[in-house]
């Protein structure tokens, strides 16, 4: 934990939480809400349904890939740059797939979507052992991840 810790969240420590199980879900809910529009999606792109499938593929690759990443470099750089610059991307790349008129444009936007989407995740976890003491960031952590795992059960219903 950081000694400093108090003093970096000046807000209620449950809005932290909700920040972090916010950023946490991010990854699992936009592959989720993707998969209900993915019929819909591959024909206004004009792409095969084996196609279609490399866009997830190519999602999670990134999603995997960064993963590896993303905790040294929150590590390096700092917690909040890597959080920001991931969100951001992420947000780029979702424009980039909304406005994708071919499936290889789509295939490269669900890519850094995937890149940028584990930052989240990742750095999410180190905040946590960063803010709280180990008993309360147990308690945190669980809390976290029951909304990471409301995410899968939602997102379909926001998908469509």
């Amino acid at each position: 934990m950081n000694p400093q810790a108090g003093t970096l969240w000046q807000r209620p420590r449950w809005t932290l939480a909700l920040l972090l199980a916010c950023l946490g879900m991010l990854g699992p809910f936009s592959i989720d809400t993707y998969l209900p529009a993915f019929a819909g999606i591959g024909r206004s792109v004009g792409a095969t349904p084996v196609q279609m499938q490399q866009t997830l593929s190519s999602y999670l690759l990134g999603f995997a890939v960064m993963n590896l990443f993303h905790g040294a470099l929150s590590d390096s750089v700092g917690r909040r740059p890597v959080v920001l610059w991931g969100m951001a991307l992420f947000t780029l790349a979702s424009v980039g797939c909304a406005l994708s008129s071919t499936i290889g444009q789509l295939v490269l936007f669900r890519a850094l979507q995937g890149m940028s989407a584990g930052a989240g995740m990742v750095v999410s976890r180190a905040i946590i052992r960063d803010m709280f003491p180990p008993a309360d960031a147990q308690r945190v952590m669980s809390q976290v991840t029951i909304y990471f795992g409301i995410a899968p059960a939602v997102a379909p219903m926001v998908g469509g």
